[in-house]
């Protein structure tokens, strides 16, 4: 599944890793590609082993990294939509 993220979106992730449960609300950072390097906070150098975003959470230290297809975006065009109730009028 592709979506059109963008670094500050707000997603759920469906897959649990790097200490992040699953079903836990993350800020998208930055997007890497499958190679792509990083620098982790110590200094010390991260290479993506697969195309992904990495996640934080708000108030929580540390990041985690996640493929697209395990992020729910939670705003925007492709947030998942609730079912709007009817009314019924006697």
């Amino acid at each position: 599944m592709s979506h059109n993220f963008k670094p500050g979106d707000l997603a759920l992730t469906l897959k649990a890793g790097y200490g992040i449960a699953a079903m836990t609300t993350v800020q998208l950072e930055m997007f890497l590609g499958n190679g792509w390097k990083a620098q982790e906070p110590d200094g010390q150098l991260w290479t993506a082993p697969f195309d992904g975003w990495v996640v934080g959470r708000d108030g929580e230290d540390g990041f985690g990294f996640f493929k697209a297809s395990n992020l729910m975006p939670l705003r925007g065009d492709f947030a998942p939509t609730e079912q709007k109730s009817k009314a019924v009028w006697i």
